[in-house]
């Protein structure tokens, strides 16, 4: 097999993280034994549209084979049916194998022409199988592409398997981990075009009740009863307005409708970065839920549908003080502030800061440059202020933390430390050198870090809470 071969990886925009990593570890692996590297086409940055139409078409022409990465499968594929259709249909043409593979959570083949193809799972032995039949076997050419490739390299060849592994569970352990979830669909696909073109002219705010007011709601029985009570058959959107008005919960619907509104293409910049990816809780049965908006879809740069978890949350204050004084165990108040501290620093540093630079190019403007200035400057203002809440003798150190509470990854502790202030000044540099890439590469890590002790902190919590005595109800005279 020549030097030469070109991937293309087809995915969801959600799942760039992703695709990216994937990526890097083809390109970096492939160039170790001193051959040109693999070249892997990974659409980011084009939007569904004519644009991004006329990239798929050249790069699935050039593409030797196509890796489709298949997280959920309710989910909207649309784009990525298309590229995989140009793809088979391009080499069937010219009389050639056609070579997709596909990765999913499940073995079920999304569309029917990927049922004749190889699939892989996402455990790390089928990891290492598809980067063994990719580069290793010769199961897509006549011969391997790098026959001793995880042999001359074991090392490098384990660390891609681990991380690859590790990032598919990053995705899938949330959908197990929150199972309380809404998807929210404005509209069929069919007639979504439609709809959009006769609400474009009215404002953002009305557009985004006008797109709610006839959406379609998916949720699971346990989801349903939730929001509407036991008796709810089903969902609609003025359902669930009357039902959240009921228990007084009404406020995050209102929330919800703003995010959409400020998601549209038409506003400003301001208004983007006014969007809260958590809204305001639910208070049902005497406990206490956290509707966070997950995913956000587009169809035609346009919001398609969006996906809300409810998160439970400990039905307790947030100040460590009043915790102690109501006898809560010390574990749990230091678990609490944790959670609520890695929080933060996710959805007021990281997750803003990440936003403003990710669609920014090496040519930027002046202008895009100072608007990421100043949201820099603001997320500095809000990690001096966690950082000050956070300054306790009892979580000084990984040995101070593990002491105050239970968590099983050392590992992850001991690198958040161990990494904190490289972390700090290479994302001073970065913005120093005015280097988005930079930047992007910096928080990357950090995001999925985050993510990770934020699952292990409310695991953790949760399983505490559940054993404490429930609260006596003290009843009037």
């Amino acid at each position: 097999m020549p030097n030469d071969f070109s991937v293309f990886i087809s995915h969801r925009a959600e799942d760039r993280f992703l695709a990216r990593l994937l990526k890097a570890r083809l390109e970096y692996l492939s160039s170790l034994d001193g051959q040109r590297s693999v070249e892997c086409y990974v659409c980011e940055e084009i939007p569904g549209g004519a644009e991004w139409r006329q990239w798929m078409i050249d790069n699935t022409a050039r593409a030797d084979c196509l890796i489709f990465i298949h997280t959920n499968a309710e989910h909207n594929w649309t784009w990525c049916a298309s590229e995989i259709s140009q793809f088979d249909g391009y080499k069937r043409a010219l009389k050639l194998t056609s070579k997709v593979l596909w990765f999913s959570v499940d073995s079920s083949p999304s569309f029917p022409m990927l049922a004749e193809n190889e699939f892989y799972g996402i455990g790390d032995d089928e990891v290492r199988r598809f980067l063994e039949d990719l580069f290793v076997r010769p199961t897509f050419g006549p011969v391997p592409l790098r026959p001793k490739l995880n042999a001359n390299h074991a090392r490098d060849f384990n660390e891609a398997v681990k991380d690859l592994h590790a990032q598919f569970m990053q995705i899938t352990r949330p959908e197990e981990l929150f199972r309380l979830r809404l998807r929210v669909v404005f509209s069929d696909e069919l007639s979504f075009r439609q709809k959009a073109d006769a609400l474009k002219a009215l404002p953002p705010a009305e557009r985004a009740r006008g797109f709610l007011t006839d959406a379609r709601l998916e949720a699971d029985p346990a989801t349903t009863t939730l929001l509407s009570g036991p008796d709810a058959a089903g969902l609609d959107w003025e359902d669930l307005l009357r039902a959240q008005n009921r228990y007084d919960s009404g406020a995050w619907l209102d929330e919800l409708t703003s995010y959409v509104a400020n998601s549209f293409s038409d506003v400003d910049i301001a208004s983007r970065r006014s969007r809260e990816q958590v809204l305001s809780p639910i208070f049902r049965d005497l406990k206490l839920y956290q509707p966070v908006i997950a995913r956000l879809e587009y169809l035609d740069n346009t919001p398609f549908s969006v996906v809300i978890i409810f998160v439970p949350m400990p039905p307790f204050s947030e100040d460590p003080r009043l915790m102690v004084a109501q006898n809560m165990p010390k574990d749990i108040v230091f678990l609490s502030i944790l959670l609520r501290l890695a929080r933060r620093f996710r959805w007021s540093f990281l997750e803003p800061l990440y936003n403003a630079v990710e669609d920014l190019d090496d040519d930027f403007s002046a202008k895009r440059w100072d608007d990421l200035l100043q949201r820099y400057h603001e997320c500095l203002e809000n990690l001096d202020s966690i950082l000050r809440q956070g300054n306790m003798r009892e979580l000084e150190t990984v040995g101070d933390i593990k002491s105050t509470i239970n968590i099983s990854d050392d590992a992850l502790l001991k690198e958040m430390f161990k990494d904190w202030g490289t972390f700090q000044t290479r994302l001073a540099q970065a913005i120093e050198k005015k280097s988005p890439g930079d930047v992007r590469q910096t928080l990357e890590p950090w995001l999925k870090r985050n993510k990770d002790f934020m699952k292990q902190l409310l695991v953790e919590t949760q399983g505490k809470v559940e054993k404490l005595r429930p609260l006596e109800v003290h009843q009037g005279p």
